[in-house]
């Protein structure tokens, strides 16, 4: 019931901030376990070694099985035209997970982050980005 109220109040957000026009997810960052009292503390910085959690909140019911969650560090010395891929991870999406995905990660290496969520339909274009440091 309580993750069904964030949800519900990161939906409301989420219109209001885009005004219903923006058809891509969106992606919150936060150092501690995200409740329905601190999604809307978005960070943006964090230290290495701690934990990155995220809630990715789809624009609108996702009806593939699978999302890909793809993490770049940006840096100029990639052969990749600045971005090399440091993780990717599908995740099966369970009956009741059909708005959003959470969960964390842990990086070890200081520099700027981005994060795109991706239908399993369609790897070319994301269904959510965001960015977040490491320091």
């Amino acid at each position: 019931m309580k993750l069904l109220k964030l949800l519900l109040s990161c939906f409301l957000l989420f219109f209001v901030l885009t005004g219903c026009a923006y058809d891509r997810g969106l992606i919150l960052f936060n150092s501690v376990p995200i409740t329905e009292n601190n999604a809307l503390h978005d960070q943006k910085t964090f230290n290495t070694g701690s934990k990155v959690y995220y809630l990715f909140i789809a624009p609108k019911k996702m009806t593939n099985d699978y999302i890909r969650v793809q993490v770049f560090k940006m840096t100029d010395l990639s052969s990749m035209g600045g971005a090399d891929v440091v993780r990717t991870k599908d995740y099966r999406l369970m009956k009741d997970e059909r708005y959003y995905h959470t969960n964390y990660f842990t990086f070890y290496e200081t520099g700027k982050y981005v994060m795109q969520v991706f239908s399993h339909d369609d790897f070319k274009n994301p269904i959510g980005v965001n960015y977040f440091y490491v320091q």
